[in-house]
């Protein structure tokens, strides 16, 4: 089996890290972010660009052209038949049972808008139930985003940051 490494490139962007907590650069396809050096990629880099799902922290995001794949922010509900059974194996289900429906409500996005290097990247960010945070850095011009889950107000915190780093190459 052969093994690439790939070599860590620190981060850029100035502010980002601490001297105990470097962050490292990934290259994307037309732009660059930053994430904290502790997180690993998933899947494999490409030519000259970095994988674009990166997971750490107890989080993850992930990068890619155009709009993100499951929008920017998200409702979600399920509907759930059947009866809760103590004793049993928890759930048994049955068809005369009352339709039970579980709905996850979302505050309204906020949308901070960031400059960088004339281009205008919107972060927009999600709260569901105080459970999930959806994170998104999204551009238009280039069609480019960076989106990421967090579960606590702390790690929703860090996808910020994370978003605060994208960059684009200076144009000659």
């Amino acid at each position: 089996m052969h093994s690439t490494q790939v070599a860590v490139v620190p981060c850029a962007v100035a502010g980002v890290g601490t001297p105990d907590s470097a962050w490292r650069e990934v290259r994307a396809t037309g732009f660059t972010f930053c994430v904290p050096a502790s997180w690993k990629p998933s899947g494999r880099a490409k030519d000259s660009v970095d994988a674009n799902h990166w997971k750490g922290d107890g989080t993850s995001v992930t990068w890619g052209l155009g709009r993100p794949l499951s929008g920017i922010g998200r409702n979600s509900s399920a509907e759930v038949t059947g009866a809760i059974v103590s004793g049993g194996r928890g759930y048994a289900p049955m068809a005369s049972a009352p339709a039970q429906v579980i709905t996850h409500r979302c505050d309204p996005a906020t949308n901070t808008p960031l400059t960088v290097g004339g281009t205008v990247v919107m972060v927009t960010q999600v709260r569901c139930e105080g459970v999930t945070w959806t994170t998104t850095g999204w551009s238009t011009a280039p069609p480019i985003y960076v989106q990421g889950e967090a579960h606590t107000a702390r790690l929703a915190d860090l996808l910020v940051r994370v978003m605060g780093t994208i960059r684009f190459p200076s144009s000659p």
